[in-house]
């Protein structure tokens, strides 16, 4: 449930962030990042979760996005991030594990689920709670996605609940990346094996 201490966190950094990102990020991907924060904000109130949380996580999650392959590798290292084989065939998918560090580093965002949010939002990883969940979810489900499979999750959501959705959304990203002919991460891999064990 929302509290005041992260909706006055949330009023604090906002405009921050807001300026932050129109200097480092493009139209297309603010809007993205708007609509975003939007649908973490919107099921958070239906999964009674903290909005304001939701909708922080949703502001800061693609912060690294258009940092190139090189940039993302580099802040990786210095920053110690446990680095993938795939993390090296596919630079991209680090924006969501350096755009935590940028949270926490650069707006002192400190709470696990907002950091977690932000962290897991592309892969995904065991152990998520349902707030982290949640803008895994939200990532997939804003409306400037695919409707002809964003609205059966939405559905499942309804009907079935968090896990479900975010399985359901989780194996639609996993056809692309196997239509595209790229690897699979290992995070994901074992993010889905612990859905599936948690549902059963």
């Amino acid at each position: 449930m929302p509290n005041q201490k992260s909706k006055n966190q949330l009023q604090k950094l906002k405009p921050r962030i807001i300026s932050w990102l129109k200097e480092n990020i493009t139209q297309k991907r603010f809007n993205h990042i708007v609509r975003v924060s939007k649908t973490a904000k919107k099921y958070a109130k239906k999964l009674k979760l903290d909005q304001y949380k939701a909708e922080l996580a949703g502001w800061l999650h693609d912060c690294a996005k258009e940092m190139t392959n090189q940039q993302l590798l580099r802040l990786a290292r210095k920053k110690r991030i446990k680095l993938d084989e795939v993390d090296f065939i596919n630079p991209h998918v680090l924006h969501a594990r350096v755009s935590a560090v940028i949270a926490k580093e650069k707006f002192g965002i400190r709470d696990p689920d907002i950091l977690g949010g932000i962290r897991c939002h592309t892969l995904a990883e065991p152990n998520m709670s349902k707030p982290v969940m949640l803008l895994y979810l939200a990532d997939a489900i804003e409306p400037g996605r695919d409707k002809k499979w964003i609205q059966p999750v939405i559905k499942t959501l309804k009907n079935e609940g968090l896990e479900k959705a975010v399985l359901q959304a989780m194996d639609q990203k996993l056809s692309e990346v196997i239509k595209k002919g790229r690897a699979i991460h290992p995070f994901t891999i074992n993010a889905r094996n612990w859905l599936i064990e948690k549902i059963m």
